[in-house]
């Protein structure tokens, strides 16, 4: 599973991405998130917002915060596919 989370460096998006590394380890997934400042490409996909989870090349989240919680179970659905 590839995760890239876009973000500019706010508060919101680093918290985010904590959580999302957070998952990866208990999960042990093998590649480790990414986490992006430079928002040209997922501009250049025609997506735009402040932050963007994309998981396999797909946007998932768009300026949403989801809770430890949710955010588990969105990437838990993702690795059972």
């Amino acid at each position: 599973m590839y995760i890239q989370l876009y973000d500019r460096g706010t508060s919101k998006g680093k918290k985010l991405f904590k959580d999302i590394e957070t998952i990866c380890k208990s999960y042990q997934i093998d590649r480790d998130p990414e986490h992006i400042t430079n928002m040209h490409r997922v501009y250049e996909l025609g997506i735009q917002g402040e932050t963007i989870l994309l998981i396999n090349n797909k946007p998932i989240l768009i300026d949403q915060y989801p809770d430890i919680k949710e955010l588990e179970q969105i990437l838990s659905d993702y690795l059972n596919r």
